[in-house]
């Protein structure tokens, strides 16, 4: 297991000590599975500020929301007959219901809670289970009717900075032959691997964090979590492994409250530290022979000057296709572990 780091400093004169030479490091990172490379620019961002949620539910309110209960029923879509009997799929407070602008054949919307807004820390264990249980009881649902699903995947974007267009929590749910270009190079490079040592990656890898104990969070029962060597957003990412399980259909119900149990640790981290809003992913393999553990990964989102509403992707992620963070994994590492201790 290679974590290879490419320091660079940076000679300068600096004005904030009256032109005297300084020297500023940062630092490359190539990603242990796929070997693509990502920097660790480390000036100055935080304090995070507060959002006024409440504003920001009035502005979103203003030509209602489609995902509220008075109006779900009236003007979302329902599946045919042979995918559900009864148009939709429901678990608790999840509503699973086919996307209006789908991302592929088989593409729908999960409402995770009945409230039109839920600040980070408010959210239960129960409204996650149920809308990943319910989710993949979609996914169960297509494979009986197509016997295949592809890819199973799931995604979110929370509040406004991760993409949200709506601010009722949702998630985008969609099975696929297709993975997208990540996922496909992970798959890819999990393979080589396995050819190159004879062993799943994904169970070297936490060996290794674990060892090191650098990155390695902790366990809640199945589901193991690390923060990544490299990072994908600015603020930085958490991932969470659940060993031993290759599809999306793979994942039983404990496998589910065992995840929740990690994320509601980072939601509470998020509402403490000012974050917001975040995006998640989970990565399945289709089946075992794509030698890929399912993951999922919450990736933290903010703006880069909140004075003028500056996102977090510019052009070196956008056009050159490299992910940069301020924050040194290690270093976010410190800062959630108490998290799950508690």
């Amino acid at each position: 297991m290679q974590f290879e780091r490419i320091p660079r400093v940076t000679r300068l004169l600096d004005p904030r000590k009256d032109y005297a030479e300084t020297r500023i490091e940062s630092e490359i990172r190539m990603d242990p599975l796929t070997g693509f490379s990502g920097r660790i620019a480390h000036f100055a961002t935080g304090p995070w500020p507060t959002i006024d949620l409440e504003a920001l539910n009035q502005a979103s309110l203003t030509r209602g929301c489609p995902f509220c209960p008075e109006m779900l029923t009236q003007v979302t879509p329902k599946f045919p007959e042979e995918i559900s009997p009864e148009g939709r799929f429901h678990q608790g407070e999840a509503i699973v219901f086919p996307n209006l602008s789908p991302y592929d054949a088989h593409s729908a919307v999960t409402v995770v809670t009945e409230a039109h807004l839920v600040p980070a820390d408010k959210f239960t264990a129960k409204q996650w289970e149920d809308a990943l249980a319910v989710s993949i009881e979609y996914f169960r649902a297509v494979r009986h009717y197509e016997n295949h699903i592809g890819y199973g995947l799931i995604g979110a974007n929370y509040m406004p900075m991760a993409g949200a267009s709506l601010l009722h929590p949702h998630l985008q749910i969609y099975a696929t032959d297709r993975p997208g270009n990540w996922l496909k190079s992970q798959i890819q490079a999990s393979q080589r691997y396995y050819d190159e040592h004879g062993k799943i990656f994904w169970h070297d890898l936490i060996n290794a964090e674990k060892s090191l104990q650098e990155r390695y969070l902790a366990s809640t029962g199945s589901v193991e979590w690390i923060v990544p060597f490299v990072p994908l957003s600015f603020i930085g990412d958490v991932e969470a492994i659940f060993p031993n399980r290759y599809t999306i259909l793979d994942l039983k119900p404990e496998d589910i409250a065992d995840f929740t149990h990690g994320l509601l640790h980072i939601l509470r981290f998020m509402k403490d530290t000012n974050i917001y809003s975040f995006n998640l992913a989970f990565y399945p393999g289709q089946s075992h022979e794509d030698l890929t553990w399912v993951h999922a990964r919450i990736s933290f989102r903010g703006m880069i000057n909140p004075v003028l509403h500056s996102p977090d992707v510019s052009v070196i992620r956008q056009l050159l296709d490299e992910p940069f963070t301020t924050i040194y994994p290690e270093e976010m590492t410190k800062n959630l572990k108490p998290y799950f201790r508690a």
